[in-house]
C-alpha cells in the first residue's frame, strides 16, 4: 500500500472507517498479509483516530521482535486500540528500567517485557548452578519494579516459554535441578511475586507456546540466524494473547453477558423438542452446552452479570431451568431476562435499562446469524459473538471469545455486581406489584439512624463530596470537617437494608445545635441508591424529634439551588416548613416544633435509633 501524497490526505472520519475496515478484514480472514495491511494503514494514520483508543507501547526484548509487530498491531486494532510501538535496543533491560524516557517519546502507556528463556539462561541451561533460579527471578523483578516505580504505565511481562527442542530431555524430566524443572519453578514464583501488583500482568508464554506446540511455534532457521524465534504461523496466536492481556488492562471492562437459550444455553429448541429432547448434560452433545454453562458460571464468580434474551415462552424456559437436574445455571443466576417474542435488539435495550448499564457494557451471544446481524446493525455498541452451530467447536470458541477478560477481581467488583443484581430484582418486583405502596411494603425496608457515629466519618465525607441530586446545600466537607462538626453540633447518618441487599450509609443530616432554642439544618442529603422509597422523611423526623426532646422551639433550613438538585427545591415545605425571607434572596425555611409525628413512612418496616458515644 503506497503512502498517501499531500493531495490524498485522509480526513479523520475516513481514517476511522479505514481502520475499522482493516480490523474487520483481519478478523474475518486472519492472515499475515492482512495483518501487514492493517499495520501499514495504522502507520499512515494520524496519532489519534476517532473510535480507537491510542496506546504507546514500549517493548524491551532479547530477541528480534520486529516481525511480530504487524500481528500485535492488528490484534490490538481489532480490540479498538491504535498502537505506536517503541522497541528498545537488543537485550537492554536495566538501563530502560532505570530511565524509561530513554526508550523514546511519548512515554509508553504500556510496556511489553519479553524474555526469551534460552537467551536469558544462556549456556547455563545445560548445567544450571544452584542459585540460577533465584538470580533469574530477582533480575526480572528488578526490571519490572523499575518500570513500575518510574512510570505510570501498565507492564506486561512474559514468563519463560518451553524450548523448541529441549536438550537432555529424558534426564531433564527426572532432574529437579535441571533446566526444565527450573524454568517451571521460575514461572510459578514469578506469578506469585507479581500477582499483587495491579499494574503488572503476565503473558503466559509457557501456556501459549504449549497450546500451539513448541515444535510448530518456533522457526529454528530464523532463531539461529537472526535471533527471531517464532514461525509466521504462530504470530497470530501471540498477537491475540497479547491483545487480550493489554485490552483487559487498559479498556473499560464489559459488565454483562447476555445469552440466547435454544441451541446456545442448551442444544435443541425447547418449544419444539420439549424438555426431554433438549441436549444438556454430561453426554455429547449435551456436554458441550454444559461446558458453556460452566464457563458462564465462572464469569459470574468473577463479577460479570448474566442475562437471558430468548424468543420463547417465559414460563416454559423458567420451569425447565428450575426442574432440569442437568442444568448448571438456574433463573437465580441471571440478573435479568427478556423471554418473549419481541425484537432482540429492543430487548437488549430494555435489559440495559433494567440493569442501569450502558449498551457498550454488554456482550450478546446467540447462535442465529440473523439475530447477530440484527443486533450489530441496531446496536453497534453491543459486542456480538455468534455461538458455533457445531457443538464440537464450543471449547475452542470459549477460549477465543473476547470481551470477558479480567486481570483480577476485587471485593469492590463483586459488591458492585451484587448491587446491580439486587436492583434488577427490585425492578422485576416493582413491575409485578400493582401499586407503589404495595411494592415498598414488599421490600421490608429497615433503617438505622445513628447520631455522632465517628466510625462513619469517611463515608459521611464521601457522601458530601459526591452527592449532587438530593443534596440541599451541596457543602463539601472533608473528614476533618466532619469530626469538627460532630464536636460542635449533631451529625446524623441513616443506613438502609431491604429484602435484597444492604445499602450501607445512604443519608446524612448535619445540624448546628449551638443557637439555644433554635437548631439549623446545615446539610441534608440522600444517596441516589435510595431514591423513590421516601426514607429521607424518616431522617428528617429523627432530627425534629431530637429537637423537640431538647426543648428547641424552631428548626431552620435552607436550599441552595444547583444545576442538579432541582428535585429537592420543595422538600422542606412539603414536610411542614414555612418559607421565609433570607439574605440576598436566599431560600430559607423554618418550622415551629410541636408534637412529633409518630406515623411511619409507607413501606418502612423498621426504624432503629442508635446514639453513638461522642
Amino acid at each position: 500500500m503506497a503512502s498517501l501524497g499531500p493531495a490524498q490526505v485522509v480526513q479523520d472520519g475516513d481514517w476511522s472507517e479505514r481502520l475499522r475496515r482493516a480490523a474487520a478484514k483481519l478478523a474475518s480472514a486472519p492472515s499475515h498479509a492482512n495483518a501487514h495491511e492493517a499495520y501499514r494503514a495504522g502507520m499512515e494514520a494520524p496519532a489519534t483516530v476517532e473510535g480507537f483508543a491510542p496506546l504507546n507501547c514500549g517493548i524491551l526484548r532479547n530477541v528480534t521482535v520486529e516481525p511480530w509487530l504487524p500481528e500485535l498491531y492488528g490484534a490490538l486494532l481489532q480490540r479498538g486500540i491504535k498502537t505506536t510501538f517503541l522497541v528498545g535496543d537488543y537485550a537492554v533491560y536495566e538501563p530502560y528500567a532505570s530511565a524509561p524516557a530513554d526508550l523514546g517519546t511519548p512515554m509508553p502507556d504500556c510496556f511489553l517485557v519479553y524474555l526469551d528463556a534460552g537467551v536469558l539462561a544462556g549456556d547455563a541451561r545445560h548445567d544450571p548452578p544452584a542459585d540460577m533460579g533465584g538470580a533469574l527471578l530477582g533480575r526480572i523483578r528488578a526490571i519490572v519494579g523499575g518500570l513500575i516505580e518510574r512510570t505510570s504505565a501498565n507492564v506486561v511481562v512474559t514468563n519463560l516459554a518451553p524450548e523448541p527442542h529441549p536438550v537432555h530431555s529424558v534426564h531433564g524430566d527426572q532432574d529437579r535441578k535441571g533446566w526444565p524443572h527450573l524454568r517451571r519453578t521460575v514461572n510459578a514464583e514469578l506469578t506469585a511475586a507479581l500477582s499483587e501488583e495491579p499494574r503488572v500482568s503476565i503473558l503466559d508464554m509457557d501456556r501459549i507456546v504449549g497450546e500451539f506446540g513448541a515444535s510448530r511455534a518456533y522457526d529454528m532457521r530464523m532463531y539461529m540466524t537472526a535471533a527471531s524465534p517464532f514461525a509466521v504461523e504462530f504470530l497470530p496466536q501471540l498477537g491475540r494473547a497479547f491483545a487480550a492481556t493489554v485490552a483487559a488492562a487498559v479498556l473499560p471492562p464489559r459488565k454483562c453477558v447476555v445469552v440466547d437459550c435454544d441451541n446456545t444455553l442448551w442444544g435443541g429448541i425447547l418449544g419444539e423438542d420439549g424438555p426431554e429432547g433438549v441436549a444438556i448434560g454430561t453426554n455429547y452433545p449435551g456436554s458441550a452446552y454444559r461446558e458453556f454453562q460452566l464457563f458462564l458460571a465462572g464469569l459470574a464468580r468473577r463479577g460479570f452479570l448474566l442475562a437471558l434474551n430468548s424468543k420463547n415462552n417465559e414460563g416454559d424456559v423458567l420451569s425447565f431451568m428450575e426442574e432440569c437436574p442437568e442444568m448448571v445455571l438456574g433463573p437465580a443466576d441471571f440478573a435479568a431476562w427478556r423471554i418473549n417474542w419481541e425484537d432482540k435488539a429492543a430487548n437488549l435495550a430494555e435489559l440495559a435499562q433494567d440493569l442501569n448499564i450502558g449498551l457498550d457494557s454488554m456482550v450478546f451471544i446467540d447462535d442465529s446469524p440473523f439475530e447477530c446481524e440484527r443486533v450489530k446493525s441496531a446496536l453497534p455498541e453491543v459486542q456480538v459473538e455468534r455461538f458455533p452451530a457445531n457443538p464440537l467447536e464450543v471449547p475452542r470458541y470459549l477460549s477465543a471469545i473476547q470481551g470477558v477478560e479480567r486481570l483480577g477481581v476485587g471485593s469492590d467488583d463483586l459488591a458492585r455486581t451484587e448491587s446491580i443484581r439486587a436492583n434488577a430484582r427490585r425492578e422485576r418486583l416493582r413491575r409485578e406489584t400493582p401499586d407503589l405502596g404495595s411494592f415498598l411494603r414488599s421490600l421490608s425496608i429497615k433503617l438505622t439512624i445513628a447520631r455522632q457515629d465517628r466510625t462513619a466519618v469517611r463515608r459521611i465525607s464521601e457522601l458530601c463530596q459526591r452527592t449532587n441530586q438530593f443534596n440541599l446545600t451541596t457543602k463539601r466537607y472533608s473528614v476533618g470537617d466532619i469530626e469538627r462538626l460532630m464536636d460542635e453540633g449533631a451529625v446524623y447518618t441513616m443506613s438502609m437494608k431491604d429484602r435484597f441487599s444492604d445499602y450501607g450509609t445512604i443519608g446524612v443530616a448535619i445540624v448546628d445545635t449551638g443557637s439555644g432554642d433554635r437548631w439549623e439544618i446545615d446539610s441534608f442529603m440522600l444517596s441516589c441508591r435510595a431514591f423513590g422509597r421516601g426514607v429521607e422523611v424518616e431522617l428528617l423526623k429523627a432530627v425534629l424529634e431530637d429537637a423537640g426532646t431538647a426543648g428547641v422551639r424552631s428548626v431552620g433550613a435552607r436550599h441552595v439551588a444547583t444545576a442538579k438538585n432541582g428535585m429537592t427545591r420543595n422538600f422542606f415545605p412539603d414536610h411542614g416548613f414555612a418559607e421565609t425571607e433570607g439574605p440576598n434572596g436566599e431560600v430559607r425555611f423554618e418550622m415551629r416544633i410541636g408534637a412529633a409525628d409518630g406515623r411511619r413512612t409507607a413501606g418502612v418496616g423498621e426504624v432503629r435509633r442508635v446514639e453513638s458515644p461522642t
